[in-house]
């Protein structure tokens, strides 16, 4: 998908340069993981990880995947990256990002696209 949002590309170039935020994003594209997980699996410190984790969900390229709670009543989240694979192309003076994305499509949402396709096909 290529990305036409000026203020979206440049997100997306910003998580992708910052060293800890790619980290993140890889660390979280197969699995959802906590801050916890993906602190220890990295090496980021634990502030860090919090912060960028934020910036990373309030710029649209992480979702909170599961709420969960610990033996002690303590809620946490489980993260997944919104991005599996990202290309910068820089042509004729412009920046072009295409991003595929990462997030397992839901059931009833697959159902949903394939009774529209088939709507438009019969009219």
């Amino acid at each position: 998908m290529i990305i036409e949002d000026e203020k979206k590309k440049k997100a997306i170039i910003s998580a992708l340069l910052d060293e800890y935020s790619r980290k993140i994003l890889f660390s979280t594209i197969v699995n959802s993981k906590s801050v916890t997980d993906i602190m220890r699996e990295q090496g980021i410190p634990m502030t860090s990880t919090y912060r960028k984790v934020k910036v990373l969900i309030d710029n649209n390229l992480m979702v909170v995947e599961k709420s969960m709670l610990t033996e002690e009543g303590k809620r946490y989240y489980l993260y997944r990256s919104k991005i599996k694979n990202a290309s910068l192309i820089f042509e004729d003076g412009d920046l072009i990002v295409d991003v595929t994305t990462n997030l397992r499509e839901k059931p009833e949402d697959k159902l949903m696209r394939n009774f529209v396709n088939i709507k438009e096909a019969r009219e």
